[in-house]
């Protein structure tokens, strides 16, 4: 499916002018994940021989970028269900045509082995509670991680593809930010998936022989990630720049922009920012290069996660710095550097991004062994 080049933008303009609806449903509304699905938006990353794109990194993280910069809860949704169309590359043909072969397949969910299960006759017996399921409500099959357990013991991790039938959603999404990306806990209690929905993970080989299925997974994972993060520097500091030019602090004198003190801390945020993609870029540049040609490579991985968790450090700084300089135009609902502060702060929580990837990237740098499933 070919997308107009303009077609997500449209589809993010229309979730900001809804952002009062969507943050007191704390989801996104049916209609516009309906055309997030005949788009294709979540389907970038999947097969074309199931419908998808397989679509290059740089083309992705770009399209959530310009989505993020409309609306933050729309784009984590996007990002993160878009991840999931990876699997296509990687299961076995029947089991990735039953999963994503529809138009409006969307799978989500959490993939860390937050649950348990044991092997019967009829397949896994799996019992758990997962958190942070973003978009799952929208979702035509849920993944979750789990421990497969042999006599009391963990012998490796699988991951369930669930029917939402068969899972229990707890309406626990009360935050601070991406308020509508309702990124509930979800949980089953003996639950039996059988063999064909549920595969050995990580997925360690691809079978369909693509350059986005070279790529670093996590790394796919980490950058869609920060692209949300990106997007919404972006728009911050273009939010700070128009109130500049109009706000004069009491009234009058100066506005915010011919004032010293504010030009010196506003080309700190841009140059920020400029940093955080230029290294952003290049690193995707560099990645997509290596995989044209072959795997990527483990230093190729560690720079990805490198790329990924500075940008979303930079980017925090630049949110967080532009609100401050917003003062108290900035604080109120109605203005968009608050709902973007707000956004930020959440999207930085997400372990894919946090600063303790920094010590794994580290630690690959110095020449240690690092585990191939951590990057």
């Amino acid at each position: 499916m070919q997308t107009p080049m303009n077609q997500h933008i449209i589809i993010a303009q229309k979730a900001e002018g809804r952002k009062e609806e969507i943050e007191s449903l704390r989801n996104i509304p049916d209609d516009i994940i309906h055309e997030v699905k005949k788009a294709g938006l979540v389907k970038k990353w999947a097969a074309k021989e199931y419908g998808g794109q397989e679509s290059s990194v740089e083309n992705v993280t770009d399209m959530i970028q310009s989505i993020s910069y409309h609306n933050g809860s729309l784009a984590w949704v996007i990002a993160v269900t878009g991840c999931s169309s990876l699997f296509s590359g990687y299961l076995k043909e029947g089991q990735a045509r039953s999963l994503f072969a529809d138009d409006k397949a969307m799978i989500g969910g959490f993939a860390g082995p937050a649950g348990m299960a044991v092997r019967t006759e009829k397949g896994l017996l799996v019992n758990g509670r997962w958190s942070w399921g973003s978009g799952i409500s929208h979702c035509s099959h849920i993944v979750g991680g789990v421990a497969l357990m042999e006599e009391g013991r963990p012998i490796g991790t699988a991951l369930i593809f669930m029917r939402p039938g068969e899972v229990t959603m707890h309406d626990n999404w009360h935050v601070l930010g991406l308020k509508g990306s309702h990124s509930v806990d979800y949980s089953v209690k003996d639950l039996v998936i059988p063999d064909d929905r549920w595969s050995m993970f990580p997925l360690k080989e691809a079978v369909i022989d693509a350059p986005i299925y070279r790529f670093s997974f996590l790394g796919a994972l980490s950058m869609s990630v920060a692209s949300v993060g990106l997007g919404l520097a972006k728009r911050a500091i273009d939010e700070i720049e128009a109130l500049a030019k109009v706000k004069s602090p009491f009234g009058f004198g100066k506005k915010l922009s011919e004032r010293a003190i504010f030009q010196k801390e506003f080309a700190i945020l841009n140059g920020q920012y400029k940093a955080a993609t230029a290294l952003f870029s290049q690193t995707i540049r560099e990645g997509q290069a290596e995989v044209e040609q072959g795997l990527c490579s483990s230093k190729s991985k560690g720079a990805i996660r490198l790329a990924s968790c500075h940008a979303i450090q930079m980017c925090t700084s630049v949110v967080n710095g532009a609100y401050q300089l917003g003062g108290g135009s900035a604080i109120r609902e109605s203005s968009k550097l608050e709902e973007i502060m707000r956004d930020m702060n959440v999207v930085s929580q997400h372990g894919m991004v946090a600063p303790g990837n920094y010590r794994t990237v580290g630690a690959l740098m110095l020449g240690n062994q690092v585990p191939e499933q951590m990057l």
